[in-house]
């Protein structure tokens, strides 16, 4: 399981308001709303198609979303990938074929439907939807963001960059399958807990995983909540990190602590609001930091395979999206509708897009509870830093009768699926005269750079 927690989890889950708003006030938590309430069995409930939210703004809105698609369909196509559906959880008969099937089957779509009013018709007739049941049992989602820093640091140890990231020890153990921690593994063979953030840098036992150093230990610290950072080598050159595995302990973030001990008032919290106090308190640091048990190691990534998520491929600026993989179908098809910061973070703007569920993330461990992937760099971090809304998460699936029935043809779809009948409902014929909307994968925050 790779790390993505939300730009936000550097704060804490308990972040109550939306600062910085010049046009919107974004709506608050109740005092007593648990957004962070565990869910019990699957995450999803199928709509009837009249509760099928509108999509024809999404289908228009394409940058970067084929591009996406594909990065599902690379995760899609890896053998062990079809281990992990349908869940097992009761109500989840989403198969691995019903996922990559949605997938060619959209990109299709995006090539040969002129409008979204074509598409919502589809829609209806083609596809099942469903919603996530949200933090309280009526489909309410909070979204937040994470990013991708950049820092400068060091491949040694210098009297100004000597603050390290380590690489995954060789005595951690996790399931192959599905990338949960199991623990230690000790010389009998046994399993026991990891050791918690504390203990390991009480310990040292980590001496000689170091990957690179920084000049401020906060930096190391975000790095790892991020879980991805490229790093401008002061050597010449730069490193790019991504997350490897973490020590399966619980999460707690510097922002809920700050607020419960009275540092920050809670309806002013925001990322800049907890740097600066540090900032102000570098004493103070250390302290809080050793309050979160949890402990993430990361690896190197060649250029073209980051930043990466969870399914072990790339994820996409504002088309990758962080939920629980517990209880939802990863590398699906899904449609978010949320009010969203600008770019430049002062004012938000309604938002109804399509995103892959391609990543995941500590702090992100119900079905109340998504994190939006806004990029790399400062912009970005801004963005991700204003991300905190309540909005509707829904899943989009091919009807599973008409997976067989699919003129597209994949080496990772089952080779038992019928073969296309003639007149059977399929994917619509292309215009005539070869139009259509095309592919939208040229236009990249920043293309040839992961």
């Amino acid at each position: 399981m790779k790390l993505r927690l939300l730009a936000l989890a550097v704060l804490g889950a308990s972040m109550l308001a939306f600062p910085g708003c010049k046009s919107h006030q974004a709506q608050i938590i109740g005092p007593m709303e648990d957004v962070d309430h565990q869910t019990s069995g699957w995450g999803l409930r199928k709509l009837d198609p009249k509760d099928y939210p509108d999509m024809r703004e999404a289908f228009s809105d394409r940058v970067g979303l084929e591009r996406a698609i594909d990065k599902s369909i690379q995760y899609l196509s890896a053998a062990s990938s079809q281990r992990v559906y349908p869940s097992g959880l009761p109500g989840d008969t989403i198969t691995h074929d019903q996922v990559l099937g949605s997938l060619l089957d959209m990109k299709k779509l995006l090539h040969t439907l002129r409008s979204g009013d074509e598409f919502q018709q589809n829609l209806l007739t083609r596809y099942d939807v469903y919603e996530s049941i949200g933090y309280n049992d009526k489909g309410d989602v909070w979204f937040t963001g994470y990013f991708t820093p950049i820092y400068t640091g060091s491949r040694t140890p210098t009297a100004e960059y000597k603050y390290p990231v380590y690489r995954c020890p060789p005595d951690l153990a996790w399931n192959p399958v599905n990338g949960d921690i199991l623990g230690r593994k000790m010389p009998d063979g046994s399993i026991q807990p990891y050791p918690t953030r504390s203990e390991l840098m009480a310990s040292g036992q980590l001496k000689g995983l170091e990957v690179v150093y920084l000049s401020d230990p906060l930096m190391a610290y975000i790095i790892q909540v991020q879980g991805s950072a490229m790093v401008n080598l002061v050597e010449g050159g730069s490193v790019f990190l991504g997350y490897d595995h973490k020590n399966g302990r619980d999460y707690r973030g510097l922002g809920s602590e700050l607020v419960k001990d009275g540092k920050i008032d809670k309806k002013h919290l925001s990322l800049p609001a907890v740097l600066a106090y540090f900032q102000q308190h570098p004493e103070e640091r250390e302290e809080y930091m050793m309050r979160n048990d949890s402990f993430a190691f990361l690896k190197e990534y060649p250029p073209a395979e980051w930043p990466s998520g969870s399914l072990g491929v790339q994820v996409t600026p504002q088309r990758s999206l962080a939920t629980d993989k517990k209880i939802f179908p990863r590398a699906s098809l899904t449609f978010v509708a949320v009010d969203k910061p600008t770019p430049d973070g002062n004012a938000t703007v309604p938002y109804r897009g399509f995103l892959l569920d391609q990543d995941t993330g500590g702090a992100i461990r119900a079905a109340g509870r998504a994190d939006i992937y806004m990029g790399i760099g400062a912009e970005a971090g801004k963005q991700a830093g204003q991300q905190f809304a309540k909005g509707q998460l829904y899943y989009v699936f091919l009807k599973p009768e008409l997976i067989g029935q699919l003129p597209i043809t994949h080496p990772a779809l089952s080779p038992t699926r019928a073969a296309p009948k003639a007149g059977a409902p399929g994917t619509p014929k292309a215009p005539a005269g070869g139009g259509g909307a095309g592919g939208a994968g040229d236009s990249e925050m920043f293309p040839g750079k992961r």
